[in-house]
């Protein structure tokens, strides 16, 4: 009779929650909470849970291990192999709507594919992908969202922003790309997703603010309804009113505000060094050379590898399944932190470097999980959006402006590269460039 996974001792299980998971739920997983995210960086969060999840390796064994917690079996994934099972082998046995995600994102998009658990996930997900042109390397409205990228970059000139300011900035852009230019200004509609995304940090004990969620749905779905020309909703396929389409667009609101503390984080590297600006500003004057901007995108993709926008990676099984000959029991929520397995320096020689060649000489392509976007039947469907957009930004700003970082940032960044990095503290100088 095969046994349980090893389930971790109780002073085991208290390390776990101190140095894995408990600094995730203080950083916010779904709002950042931003003097959390500063002292997360003082303590260094991100290098204790992956020597954290050494030792346990050398407790346990590959795993993974199970901990109880507040009536929830959740397992914490060790091995490189086990992150790729899981993620290849989802939506069965291993369903991307887990309790926890589902508790947290219901707040704002309880409709959406990712809270989706019942037979509608397949038409959610291909709702999403047709809208996205997932399949494609660019997506039928590329140009305009290329378009809207540069109008609303061009207004930085001889300007000094903090996160906020830049996040105004990339909020706008994101709201044209996704909705249409009538949405420009509706700054209240982002300020309505932001107090949900709070709410949905606590997951099921978080507050519910439904007066606020039902107008920023109804709000969402007047958008919809017009179907801008040009827009990311002008694609999506509104006719079926069981797969709710107006539901899935919040998830595009939400993570393209983590594509914008990726463009954050990179733009401060590429301050520090302009060494690494070079290769972007010559492809962006020869586009000819490179019109995908390959290395602009290259260089987002090592931005999410060194500091996942999304924390964890959440699977729950269906059934009982096997590991290694032992059993994790049906029910069982699987936890893969993201930051542990592109940081680790045992496994990759460049985990604590700034290298955007890994994305253009195959090595990000290796056995060892780097899954900036996750990867399988869940992987994000609007990865091609985001690289588009972002490295459209990153290719302007870097042609355009001279970037100037804050002192502070610039020697966090002078070395390796920190294992936790606060975007929210981060200051930036965009002087027009005498060239450009």
């Amino acid at each position: 009779m095969s046994t349980l996974l090893p389930i971790a001792s109780a002073p085991d299980s208290a390390r776990i929650l101190r140095d894995v998971l408990g600094p995730v739920v203080a950083q916010g997983p779904i709002l950042r909470r931003p003097r959390l995210g500063t002292l997360a960086e003082k303590l260094r969060v991100d290098d204790r849970a992956l020597r954290r999840v050494r030792r346990l390796r050398g407790r346990y064994g590959e795993g993974p291990v199970l901990l109880r917690i507040a009536g929830r079996t959740i397992a914490l994934v060790l091995a490189a192999d086990d992150v790729h099972r899981l993620l290849k082998e989802t939506p069965e046995p291993f369903a991307a709507a887990t309790g926890l995600k589902i508790g947290a994102l219901t707040h704002f998009q309880p409709h959406a594919v990712l809270t989706t658990n019942s037979s509608l996930r397949a038409g959610r997900r291909e709702l999403n992908e047709d809208a996205l042109d997932s399949h494609l390397p660019v997506h039928r409205h590329g140009h305009r969202f290329v378009d809207v990228v540069h109008e609303e970059l061009d207004g930085l000139d001889a300007r000094t922003l903090g996160w906020d300011d830049f996040r105004s900035v990339w909020s706008r852009v994101v709201r044209r790309i996704v909705l249409g230019d009538a949405a420009r200004s509706d700054v209240e509609l982002t300020e309505q997703l932001d107090q949900l995304r709070a709410d949905a940090n606590w997951a099921q004990l978080g507050p519910g603010h439904d007066d606020t969620r039902a107008r920023f749905l109804a709000t969402v779905s007047q958008y919809v309804d017009k179907a801008e020309t040009g827009s990311l909703v002008e694609a999506l396929d509104r006719r079926s009113e069981t797969l709710d389409p107006a539901g899935q667009v919040p998830h595009w609101l939400f993570a393209f505000d983590a594509a914008g503390i990726a463009l954050w984080r990179l733009l401060a590297v590429l301050g520090t060094d302009q060494s690494r600006l070079e290769p972007i500003v010559a492809e962006a004057r020869h586009p000819e050379a490179s019109p995908l901007l390959a290395h602009a995108g290259a260089a987002m993709q090592e931005s999410v590898r060194l500091w996942p926008t999304t924390l964890v990676i959440l699977r729950q099984s269906h059934e009982d399944t096997e590991w290694r000959g032992r059993i994790a029991p049906a029910g069982t929520e699987f936890v893969i932190v993201s930051s542990v397995f592109h940081r680790d320096d045992d496994a990759l020689d460049f985990a604590n470097r700034f290298e955007p060649a890994v994305w253009l000489d195959g090595r990000a392509d290796g056995s060892w999980p780097i899954v900036p976007f996750s990867e399988g039947p869940a992987g994000c469907p609007g990865r091609n959006v985001v690289l588009l957009t972002t490295s459209a930004a990153v290719s302007h700003l870097a042609d355009r402006y001279d970037l100037d970082v804050d002192p502070t940032t610039r020697a966090k960044l002078a070395g390796p590269m920190p294992g936790t990095f606060n975007h929210a503290d981060v200051r930036i100088g965009f002087w027009r460039r005498r060239d450009s």
